[in-house]
Order: structure tokens, then sequence, then C-alpha cells
């Protein structure tokens, strides 16, 4: 069934508009009318279908929920709480009364983003573009001139040592079996714990070396489970099989192997080694980014699985920024990583590039302006911590931080011009009254010296 429509055109006896309430030159007010609302519902109006079933949020709600939410850094529950208690954030979202009960339960907001998928997210993210062109915040000028890097977009994953994934893969399997129906002969569920402790135990006081004994115990548990489980495996069903798995790769990977598991619930996370004296290694995924070279707004970023060489990433990801602006880019700022990037169609400066001219210099040490713009995104975004699941899951979230990056890029432009046409009206009216009271005060002087 097609998605709920918002008709606000008859009025209510016992309730005024909020439109007639609420100040009409807030930033968020004027933000919602620049947005094209009509278009993202024609976009996604053919992933419903016209069957009889209860139908779905309205669009404007859905997408404006998930804008508020990556503007302002909340998550599911509590954009839903605050939309109730923010009546800028109904109007924002289409409501012209205000609203006393929960629009959605926050679930809702996990299956809009599955079934948007990372393909239509990126409509929104042209959106922003287009709103911020609108909005004068970037020209068509500055789209064609860009910074791209990457970084890492950490998983909501604790960090992985080898005894506490052993146990975590063994409660996982147990769980499935008796889920299934298999009668296990002994879990191992409740020794594997305190074996785990001494294993933490003795590892916090450095004695790695007897910390081997309780670690062997627990592949032992393990073990033992995975061979109880073979005869059960052909008739058992897929998340059983799964979790069996990972099981058995956790006791055969190696130190020095490629595509470990560094987590249970998500296999697909890398461990990436960024330099960093702090952290050393992060699991997640790797993040491209690009970015005007003047304004810092985001043409494009997507998450790739694994860690990919930053120079086969170049490609795609300008192509993917074309996109989403309809502009094509002549000039791209990259760092050394990106060497032997394979771009032709556009002017690709790489830092510490020998035998450039002193304007091209010049213009290369712009490159570093996209290491504040990341931080921004990781503090006052979400791209420090990805809570969706999978592969698909760090491509929404990746989309959805450079939405709420853009927004609030469009906001603070809104905020600071109406502050600016405010401060301006004032300072006229105070020197019209400034000279008027000279002109009185020049005045009674003149008639008292003529009296």
């Amino acid at each position: 069934m097609q998605p709920k429509t918002l008709k606000q055109d008859q009025n209510l006896l016992f309730k005024s508009r909020l439109s007639e309430q609420l100040n009409p030159e807030h930033e968020l007010l004027q933000l919602a009318k620049l947005i094209p609302w009509q278009a993202l519902e024609e976009e996604f109006k053919p992933l419903f279908s016209e069957g009889p079933s209860r139908p779905p949020l309205p669009v404007r709600l859905a997408v404006g929920l998930m804008i508020l939410q990556h503007m302002f850094v909340v998550s599911d529950e509590r954009v839903v709480e605050a939309w109730i208690e923010n009546p800028y954030w109904q109007a924002f979202c289409g409501y012209d009364f205000l609203q006393w009960e929960l629009p959605v339960h926050p679930t809702s907001l996990t299956r809009w983003r599955q079934r948007l998928g990372a393909e239509r997210i990126e409509k929104i993210l042209q959106a922003s573009i287009h709103v911020a062109q609108k909005a004068e915040v970037v020209t068509a000028k500055d789209l064609k001139k860009a910074i791209c890097d990457t970084t890492v977009m950490p998983k909501a994953v604790s960090y992985p040592t080898d005894a506490k994934l052993v146990q975590r893969s063994l409660e996982r399997i147990v769980f499935a079996a008796q889920k299934a129906g298999i009668h296990l002969k002994r879990t191992y569920v409740r020794v594997s714990k305190w074996a785990l402790k001494e294993y933490q135990r003795l590892a916090h006081g450095k004695k790695f070396r007897k910390a081997q004994r309780p670690l062997k115990k627990l592949r032992r548990y393990l073990a033992r489970v995975l061979e109880e489980l073979e005869p059960e495996l052909e008739t058992s069903p897929r998340t059983l099989v799964k979790e069996v798995a990972i099981g058995v790769r956790l006791l055969t990977q190696e130190r020095e192997d490629k595509n470990k598991i560094y987590s249970c619930h998500e296999p697909q996370v890398a461990c990436i080694a960024k330099g960093k004296v702090h952290k050393p290694y992060e699991f997640g995924s790797k993040a491209c980014l690009v970015v005007t070279e003047k304004k810092g707004l985001v043409l494009n970023l997507s998450a790739h699985r694994g860690n990919p060489y930053d120079g086969h990433l170049l490609l795609g990801a300008k192509q993917r920024a074309e996109k989403n602006t309809n502009i094509g880019i002549d000039r791209m700022l990259v760092d050394r990583g990106f060497r032997g990037h394979g771009v032709k169609d556009a002017q690709v400066l790489v830092s510490y590039t020998r035998g450039l001219t002193a304007d091209l210099k010049r213009v290369l040490k712009r490159r570093q302006a996209i290491e504040p713009w990341i931080g921004h995104m990781k503090q006052d975004g979400k791209l420090d911590r990805c809570y969706l699941k999978g592969i698909e899951g760090d491509e929404i979230n990746a989309l959805l931080v450079g939405v709420g990056h853009n927004f609030r890029m469009i906001l603070r432009k809104l905020r600071y011009f109406y502050a600016f046409m405010l401060r301006w009206l004032l300072s006229i009216c105070c020197v019209k009254e400034w000279k008027n009271e000279s002109l009185n005060l020049t005045g009674q002087r003149w008639l008292a010296c003529r009296a």
C-alpha cells in the first residue's frame, strides 16, 4: 500500500496552527521550504505496492526524522521522543498542528532504512547538495574542485581477543542449537565463563604464558561442541550453520592470516591500521570522502568492505560525486596514499609532488582542510561509530553522515544570515533614532539661543 499523505488543509476547532505560532524566520522552517519533499516522494513511490495492507508512514515524516537524527546526532529512540517535545521538528516534518503522541515506533526507522537501501539514501544526499546551492552555501564553480581522503568508520564491536571471541562463539552456537531443538550432551557455557575470567586476570597481569592454559580450555570446549553438532548440520537451519562456520574459522585462523574474524555478530569487520599513537588499530570499514575544496560540502561518502588501497577508490568516488552533483570535477587534491589512482579526465594533485608551479603548490596546501571536516563528522556526526548491521548498514550510515553534515552547514548559513539581517535592521533603526535625537537637540539649542 502507498504511504500516508499529510493532509493539513482542514482547520481543527480546538487547535491552532503551528504556522501561526512559530517564528517563520526560524532556520528549520526556512530549511524545510528548500528541501524538495515532493521529488523525494515521487522517487520512493515505486518501493510500495498498491495492494491492501497497512499504509506505511508518510515519506516526509520518515525522511525528516532521519535528517533530524543525523543533524543533531541522536538515536532512533531519542529522535522520536524529541519530536514530540519540539514543535519546530514537527513543522519540519510537515505537521501544522501540535502532536501529542509518538509519530512512529523507533523500530520503523530501521525498516525504512532497510527498505530504502543505500541507492535511494543517496538521493537524499543529492537533495542536500541541491539545497546547498539554493541556499547559496556553494556555487556551481565550487563543485568543480574537490578534496578526497579516506578514514575508518569503526563498527560497534568490542576490542577482539582470542579468548573473548571463542567464548562468545560458543554461546551463540549453543543458543542457536537449542533454538533449533538440538539437544547437546554438554554446553560448556558455565565453565567457559570461568575460563574467560581466568584468562583476562592473567593477561591483565602480563602473564601471557600462563594465560595460554585457559585459552586452550576454551578452544577445547568449542571444538567438542562443534564435533557433537557435525552430524546435525545437514538438516540444521541456516543460522546455526553460519554460527558453526564462524566457530570453525576462529579455531583455525592464525596470527598472520588475512580476512580474520574480529567479531561474531559482525564477521565482515576488518582490522585497519592508520598509524595513530593513541589508537594503532581500528575495527570497522574504510570510508572514502569527497568534499568541496573551499566550503567542505560532502559530495560523496561511501563505505568499502575490508581495507582496499586508497588509489583504487579515487575513480569510483569521483564518478559518484559527479553523479550526485551533475557537474564534472576538474581538480582533486589527495594525499600520497592515492598514488597510482588511474584518473585521467581531471587534474589530480598529490601531496609532496615535486616540480609543481608556485600556484599549484599554494593550491595543494588546501588539501589538509579535509582533516577537520572528518573530525567534525566523527564528533558532531555518527562517523565515529556505526551501529547499523552489515556492510549495507555501513553504506547507509556513511551516506546519512554526509546528509547530516550538509544540512548542518546549510542550517548554520541560514542562522547566521537571519542574525546578520536582524543586526543590520537594528543598526539602521538605531542610526535613525540617533539622527533624530541629534536634530532635536540642535533645534532646541538654536531656539534657546534665539530666545
